[in-house]
């Protein structure tokens, strides 16, 4: 099997692990928080930013860049599939159509402030961890 179907398999494998984390993730925070507010989404963002800004490092240079498959199975399929900026985008249209414009800024600032402190995070801790030169 070529390298380009490993990787294509890979990403595929990733993937449908992280629609389904995605959907566990939901189903259990809907049970303690109901559905009103969506914060599956918002700890999938988070998590997914983090865990992408702890991949991305130069570290992991050789790996993401010359195709390793794990990497592109982490990144593109596993995080791909389990974040959810599509869904926040809808959860968002969804809070203005409702009247509810203050649930509708929230969601937009949570996500996106969270998210890029995440990924500042993940970047910083995988330096630490695994520091070039």
């Amino acid at each position: 099997m070529s390298e380009s179907w490993i990787r294509l398999a890979a990403i595929a494998a990733g993937g449908a692990l992280g629609a389904t984390m995605r959907y566990g993730v939901g189903v259990v925070c809907a049970g303690l928080w109901g559905d009103k507010f969506g914060v599956a989404t918002l700890l999938v963002n988070v998590t997914g930013c983090f865990v992408l800004g702890l991949l991305m490092h130069d570290a992991w240079a050789p790996i993401s860049r010359g195709g390793g498959a794990w990497h592109a199975a982490a990144t593109v399929g596993l995080l791909g599939g389990l974040t959810t900026f599509s869904t926040f985008g809808y959860q968002t249209i969804r809070h203005l159509d409702a009247g509810e414009p203050l649930l509708a800024v929230a969601n937009v600032g949570l996500n996106v402030t969270l998210g890029l402190v995440a990924a500042a995070a993940g970047l910083a801790l995988s330096r630490q961890w695994w520091p070039i030169g």
